[in-house]
């Protein structure tokens, strides 16, 4: 695959995954979807979550669809870790430069461990299951390469057993199971788009069928997740089992993945401009992520963002950190703009990392020669 441009149609579902990440983050930075709400933001919130919740695994479905049939390379995992670093080491630094943290409160042992050891120390839930999961993907392209289809097959079906069907219908928590934020799931996602990319899926013919999988897969997760709240208020029992449908490794969340990964499957967007510009793009979108759920920015940024738009008159109303009375079409607009905003200015930033990256490479590599 070395030489070959990246794919425009999966590097745009790249991108809009992240951008779904994002807006969920929104969702719960503005507290739109907090317990005491019955309103008509809350149903909004609600259903732009169960279109959203579905990204995820959409981001992993795509490493899993291309790194199956990939040279293993240690280099892309040391690259990754090298951003993370980046990230966990200068951020605090800005910061406290900005005036927005206090000097002992970033220099400290318990902050300066997991900034030096951000895999180990799970401070980037997403990057230390991503890791571990590339770490082991030799072994799961030998596991594709050796087994044939019916085989395949039989090993993802056991696996989806025991990591996804069976907590989907249970009402108690498994003791093993973590919701889909671990490597386990990460491996399984990378399995199954790697046996995409060997086998196909005969189900997901075009895109009109994928995207009714994708739309069927978020109403059946929205409405789950209205109805077992309400119900959870009278039910303790159900307390645990009304958070479910916004797990990963829920039963639904899988197929909202598998119906957007196969739309963009079938998209065909023509090589010109835009092309280029996805291209361009995608690669930086892991460091919005990195940027703006980094521990010490992720309770912060909307409110630098939120309170940048309020001086306009576009930001949304909060008192005492909870939304308060809004009107859904405005909210709808204003995040989206907000998003948008958080989106393109950690893309420029990343942007900025890799330039950096690219002039530290060619200048070890100078010397070396």
């Amino acid at each position: 695959m070395a030489g070959k441009k990246r794919q425009a149609n999966f590097e745009l579902l790249r991108i809009l995954a992240m951008f779904m990440v994002v807006i969920m983050h929104f969702l719960a930075r503005s507290s739109v979807m907090q317990e005491s709400r019955r309103d008509s933001l809350y149903v909004f919130g609600t259903v732009t979550e169960s279109l959203c919740i579905c990204a995820v695994n959409v981001y992993v479905l795509i490493s899993g669809y291309f790194l199956s049939a990939a040279d293993v390379s240690w280099k892309r995992v040391i690259r990754l870790i090298a951003q993370t670093l980046f990230y966990t080491l200068l951020i605090p630094v800005v910061l406290v430069l900005a005036g927005q943290m206090e000097l002992g409160s970033a220099v400290g042992i318990y902050q300066i461990w997991p900034a030096v050891f951000p895999v180990q120390s799970g401070q980037y839930w997403f990057v230390s299951a991503y890791v571990v999961m590339s770490i082991f993907s030799p072994c799961l392209n030998a596991a594709l390469e050796k087994l044939d289809q019916k085989k395949t097959k039989q090993m993802l079906a056991a696996l989806l057993l025991f990591f996804c069907v069976g907590k989907t219908w249970s009402i108690l928590q498994f003791s093993t199971d973590k919701y889909g934020y671990d490597f386990g799931w990460f491996m399984v996602l990378y399995l199954i788009g790697g046996y995409i990319r060997r086998y196909g899926v005969g189900f997901f013919t075009n895109k009109k069928r994928s995207a009714a999988v994708y739309l069927v897969s978020a109403g059946v997760i929205a409405c789950a997740e209205l109805v077992l709240n309400l119900l959870a208020e009278k039910i303790e029992g159900l307390r645990y089992y009304s958070s479910v449908p916004y797990h990963y490794n829920f039963l639904f969340c899988l197929t909202g993945a598998l119906g957007l990964f196969f739309l963009f499957y079938h998209m065909n967007i023509k090589e010109g401009r835009m092309a280029e510009i996805i291209r361009l793009v995608s690669p930086a979108v892991l460091g919005v992520y990195l940027i703006h759920e980094h521990w010490q920015v992720k309770d912060l940024w909307f409110g630098w963002v939120n309170g940048l738009f309020s001086k306009i008159g576009l930001g949304v109303p909060m008192s005492n950190g909870v939304l308060t009375q809004m009107a859904v079409v405005p909210y709808a607009f204003v995040m989206l703009l907000e998003v948008l905003t958080v989106f393109v200015i950690c893309i420029v930033i990343d942007k900025l990392r890799n330039l950096l990256f690219v002039k530290i490479e060619a200048a070890l590599s100078g010397r070396r020669k």
